[in-house]
């Protein structure tokens, strides 16, 4: 009897190992990448936190050019983004807020530098026809939280940057 207990213990343990070595060297989980994030959700409520904004365009991963559009504001590789939404001033403002969903946090710096130069592109552009947005963009904010990260240039961006760091 105790040779069968030994037998079924050895395979029970045998078994507990495969199983871990398996979760072992795959892709990474939810977990590691952050929780899911209905960006849908993210995105109204964080538009709706500044009541300031102009009617703002909003483009999304989901759309049709959406590898297209996401140039407008960063030049990161696109294949290593999960998920992203910009929103714009309609009329040309300089207002802008944005939020993508990285695959890998890690990303994360390479994805904020590249947010960094955009806002430096659009300090020149505003120097010669719209001065009067500069205090916009000299205050805007960078965050990351996670495997997001977030651009705003916006009047209230201390109120939109408060709904992102709640999500």
């Amino acid at each position: 009897m105790k040779q069968i207990y030994r037998k079924l213990a050895v395979l029970i343990c045998a078994v507990m190992l495969t199983a871990g070595l398996a979760g072992c060297g795959g892709e990474k989980t939810t977990q590691e990448n952050g929780p899911a994030v209905d960006m849908k959700a993210l995105q109204e409520a964080m538009l709706a936190a500044d009541t300031t904004l102009p009617e703002m365009k909003v483009v999304t991963s989901e759309d049709e050019q959406g590898e297209l559009n996401f140039t407008a504001f960063s030049d990161f590789e696109y294949d290593r983004v999960q998920s992203y939404f910009y929103a714009y001033a309609a009329e040309g403002g300089s207002q802008e807020v944005v939020v993508v969903q990285l695959k890998d946090t890690g990303d994360a710096a390479a994805l904020m530098n590249t947010m960094k130069d955009h806002l430096e592109d659009r300090r020149g552009a505003l120097v010669a026809y719209a001065p009067d947005q500069l205090p916009l963009v000299d205050h805007a904010v960078i965050k990351q939280k996670g495997n997001l990260v977030t651009m705003i240039i916006a009047e209230k961006s201390g109120l939109i940057q408060q709904v992102f760091e709640a999500e």
